[in-house]
């Protein structure tokens, strides 16, 4: 090989190391962001879902009966109370109700419709009409204020009753009824949906 060769060889050499050496500097900073590109096409809408029905109000498991006549009407005693009653049959009142549900009964005589217990002066005399639920059975109880039972108790009367479940957890059954007023029948009856 020739000197001039070398010469050669050397700084072609030399000139690849220089390269080298500088193309492992520092990275420098990045470069300005490119142009956003365009927005692809909307897609279209779908259709709407159709409506779902309305739910029940929480009422699914309320009882409530016909508008029935009470029976087996008699003159009795409770706590020394002189007492007219009658029994209105209720088979759905079951031992786990009367424990822990709510019993709630009306009657009406063509004046109106009324929540029991009712104070009123029918027969001139003050006196309230009431009911116990038991087992199978409401019994209607009339009681005359000065504990004489003068004012019968009227065949002539119908109830109905309902009857709330117990066991509705959370206290929800309280918030499902809070704003029913059980006096307005009106009310009462379109709230749950009930015939006449």
């Amino acid at each position: 090989m020739k000197i001039s060769s070398w010469r050669m060889f050397f700084s072609v050499t030399l000139f690849v190391c220089f390269l080298t050496i500088i193309s492992c500097g520092k990275t420098g900073p990045e470069g300005p962001a490119g142009p956003q590109g365009t927005t692809g096409e909307k897609g279209d809408k779908g259709d709407t879902g159709e409506q779902g029905a309305i739910g029940a109000t929480g009422t699914a498991n309320v009882i409530y009966s016909n508008w029935v006549y009470a029976t087996n009407f008699n003159d009795s005693t409770i706590d020394n109370s002189v007492l007219k009653i009658g029994y209105v049959a209720a088979p759905s009142l079951t031992t786990n109700i009367l424990n822990s549900g709510t019993v709630i009964v009306y009657f009406t005589y063509g004046g109106g419709t009324f929540v029991l217990p009712y104070t009123s002066n029918a027969g001139g005399k003050p006196n309230t009409i009431s009911f116990t639920p038991m087992l199978k059975k409401i019994l209607i109880t009339r009681f005359t204020h000065d504990n004489t039972a003068s004012v019968v108790l009227s065949t002539l009367l119908q109830y109905r009753y309902i009857i709330i479940p117990g066991g509705v957890s959370g206290g929800r059954q309280k918030d499902v009824f809070q704003n029913l007023d059980w006096h307005n029948y009106s009310q009462v009856k379109a709230f749950f949906g009930l015939p006449d």
